[in-house]
């Protein structure tokens, strides 16, 4: 089962990502390539090993249990408030529009619920798998922007159809 729930985390996050940035890119009237990340060219294996691991470490795990155990708050309201910090932290970081902003706090609230959905919930809420998906999630998003942003809105709708076809799939065997 954890094998199963981080391929399907993974392929939510990246589809996910994916879905935001063309998505809100559309609705506030830019193509996908006006609000690509400032770290376009840049080393791409840097972004996986490196800054996609630290932000999902900070973002969906250290602030979300900071809030958890200070206030009591839920994983998801944790999430969500960490999400708008994500999203400002880049705004801030990268000096980004106001489109970048939107889609850096619209994806960190939907890391933040991938991490729910896919982590083990069994007896005390656990961030295991849930954590690692968002992470490779990142990290592949971070990899296609910064190496091969044409391909980005392929990867994504591969993922959002692999994610549905393996729910399908699961159905035909239970039935």
């Amino acid at each position: 089962m954890y094998a199963v729930k981080l391929v399907r985390g993974y392929l939510a996050s990246l589809a996910g990502l994916v879905g935001i940035a063309y998505g809100v890119s559309y609705l506030h009237g830019q193509s996908f390539a006006q609000t690509l990340p400032i770290f376009v060219g840049n080393p791409a294996l840097f972004h996986m090993l490196i800054v996609a691991p630290s932000e999902e470490l900070v973002f969906r795990f250290f602030i979300p249990l900071l809030l958890m155990v200070l206030f009591g708050l839920n994983y998801l309201v944790g999430g969500i408030i960490a999400g708008v910090a994500f999203g400002f932290a880049h705004w801030w970081a990268y000096g980004q529009n106001q489109t970048a902003l939107s889609i850096a706090i619209l994806a960190g609230i939907w890391q933040a619920v991938v991490v729910y959905l896919y982590s083990n919930k069994e007896e005390s809420f656990s961030f295991k798998p849930g954590l690692l998906a968002v992470i490779l999630g990142h990290g592949t998003y971070n990899v296609l922007v910064s190496t091969a942003p044409d391909l980005t809105l392929t990867a994504g709708a591969i993922a959002g159809l692999a994610l549905g076809a393996s729910y399908a799939f699961r159905r035909e065997i239970e039935s």
